[in-house]
């Protein structure tokens, strides 16, 4: 029986590079569970600006078409980038199309195959909250456009979050399929001690995720708990932002609570989960955070600011705690709690940790196959 032949058009980890977190990781972390299917020829296309030079690579069982985008040009990449990927896979011309992006979800409408668009961010939300530099208002202005335009073309969503289900109804006739985003056995399979003062921020330093406000907290927790640390693992996006947030703990004292450590590889991530008290994610807006679903798995409590898919993952209480965004001084309070109550920490890392199971990749990659078969109106061998 031939193989179900999938396009998988996404953002993926540069050659030898390690994954920033976000759409890389997840598409990282499915493409993992899919290679194994011998049903499945997954062709995976990364078409960005990290990639210098084109590039095909035969990966195991997977190939990946890596697609070269200049950082300087005129055109923006998010238009650009349309037409070489259309033209790639109506080369390929695969059974099905899974884009994890609006732009891609475009380029697969273009090329006349059946489209699976899977919506990782709500772009209308995260719009409200980048406005400090043009770049990114432009940015924004172009991403919402390409949104809405696959939202309404295409006939098959995936939906990462109730949040996404909440935020685009109305706004098409395509049908919703609700997949959670899949983490690897590593995670759930993770043994460490914690560090009783230790907590971790592990995400994109920038003004949505309001790393700002999580210094803000922490140095209203130090008054109490004079040992607490706040590890921050990820890469900064913006210059502007980073020098605002090397300057903030300069000027609040936190300069020996504090440690950047910049991107990880997953092993040194997996290492801070395990050395970690307390998880910790001051955002104002998110879909389905990495940061929680990956707390949840090793065990970790959460205190998160309860906004967009976040109340969906964290029981607010029992697995961690959520407080109102910008809410910082609640949510010092909730650290402190947590910190300070060993036994506390451990309860909600269980509760976290089996509510968690539904996040296992071997069974979101099941769904994903399923409704790559059903799409391409094929029957499951």
């Amino acid at each position: 029986m031939p193989k179900l032949r999938v396009a998988l058009v996404a953002l993926y980890p540069a050659p030898g590079a390690k994954a920033p977190g976000g759409v890389r990781v997840v598409v990282q972390n499915l493409v993992q569970v899919l290679r194994t299917y011998e049903d499945l020829q997954i062709e995976l296309i990364h078409c960005h600006s990290d990639i210098e030079q084109d590039a095909v690579v035969q990966d195991g069982s997977i190939r990946v078409h890596y697609l070269a985008m200049p950082r300087r040009r005129v055109v923006p990449n998010t238009l650009a980038s349309i037409g070489r990927v259309q033209r790639v896979l109506q080369t390929l011309k695969p059974d099905v199309v899974n884009a994890h992006g609006p732009h891609y979800a475009i380029a697969a409408l273009r090329s006349g195959l059946p489209t699976i668009y899977t919506i990782h961010g709500v772009m209308h939300r995260e719009a409200e909250v980048y406005r400090s530099l043009w770049f990114d208002r432009l940015r924004y202005v172009l991403e919402r456009a390409c949104d809405r335009y696959a939202v309404q073309h295409v006939h098959e969503i995936v939906a990462i979050s109730p949040y996404v289900l909440q935020e685009y109804a109305g706004w098409t006739a395509a049908r919703f399929h609700r997949i959670d985003n899949p983490l690897p056995n590593e995670y759930f399979e993770l043994a460490g001690t914690e560090e009783p003062m230790r907590l971790l921020y592990p995400g994109t330093i920038d003004e949505r995720k309001n790393v700002l406000g999580l210094l803000e907290a922490v140095a209203l927790v130090r008054k109490q708990l004079p040992h607490v640390r706040l590890h921050i693992a990820g890469r900064a996006t913006s210059p502007q932002y980073a020098k605002k947030l090397e300057d903030a703990i300069d000027a609040q004292g936190l300069s020996n609570h504090v440690s950047l450590l910049g991107l990880l590889s997953q092993s040194e991530l997996l290492q801070e989960y395990a050395r970690c008290a307390v998880v910790v994610l001051a955002s104002h807006e998110e879909t389905a955070p990495m940061a929680v679903l990956e707390a949840m798995a090793v065990g970790r409590p959460v205190v998160a600011t309860r906004v967009g898919g976040v109340a969906d993952l964290v029981e607010d209480g029992r697995s961690g705690f959520t407080v109102p965004a910008g809410d910082m001084r609640t949510f010092a309070e909730r650290l402190v709690t947590l910190l300070t109550d060993a036994e506390l920490r451990r309860t909600m890392g269980r509760h976290a940790r089996t509510l968690a199971e539904r996040f296992h990749a071997e069974r979101i990659a099941a769904q994903y196959r399923q409704l790559y078969y059903q799409v391409a109106g094929k029957g499951l061998p």
